[in-house]
């Protein structure tokens, strides 16, 4: 969450209220001409899989499950009948 003024707004917001493309941001306030710099990193919602990462994986010859615990790491993949 950020606070500008007296309203709190959360990191999502920010970014769509100025249309960034993803979540993961760095806010900087120079005040020798009163701007703020604002870095992004990434493409997405910051959920941990890029999907241009994925398709370059898939298109090595890795298959779903190594492209999954590479991106989720200690995540367990279960079949469920």
């Amino acid at each position: 969450k950020m606070q500008a003024g007296d309203k709190l707004i959360t990191g999502e917001d920010f970014r769509n209220i100025f249309s960034l493309r993803s979540s993961i941001f760095y806010c900087e306030y120079i005040p020798e001409s009163a701007v703020f710099h604002i870095t992004v990193k990434g493409y997405g919602h910051a959920v941990g899989m890029s999907q241009y990462g994925a398709n370059k994986m898939a298109k090595d010859g890795k298959n779903w499950r190594e492209i999954v615990t590479h991106y989720y790491n200690g995540v367990e993949i279960l079949r469920f009948d």
